[in-house]
């Protein structure tokens, strides 16, 4: 139960040497999903690291032909997709700085619940 605690909406504020994003996404019963500000849509999972503090969390998304990327790469030339897997402290969501490395390079996150799932 305690990824329960986690469902919401959440607001990601993304930051790379090439520019910065924002990723709008919803947390039930661990399941992610989300979009940014470009249309890139977002899929995954939290998971309470055993024996641990903290979270991981698995993303899957398609960065489309042509997209200006906040890593700081050029723009994909096909449509691509991203596996991506990376660490969360428990606190994240109080909008701490979270390094996080992509396939497609380096990037800050700070993250922040916006609400709960209330009705």
């Amino acid at each position: 139960r305690e990824l329960a605690r986690m469902d919401g909406f959440y607001i990601a504020y993304l930051t790379g040497s090439g520019g910065s994003s924002m990723v709008l996404f919803a947390v039930k019963e661990g399941r992610l999903i989300g979009a940014d500000v470009g249309g890139t849509k977002y899929d995954g999972r939290l998971e309470k690291k055993p024996g641990e503090n903290g979270f991981s969390c698995h993303v899957q998304y398609t960065v489309p032909p042509g997209t200006v990327l906040i890593t700081g790469s050029g723009p994909v030339a096909t449509p691509t997709n991203v596996n991506l897997t990376f660490d969360l402290p428990e606190n994240f969501a109080e909008e701490i700085v979270v390094g996080i490395q992509t396939p497609l390079g380096p990037l800050n996150a700070t993250f922040s619940k916006l609400r709960e799932f209330d009705f």
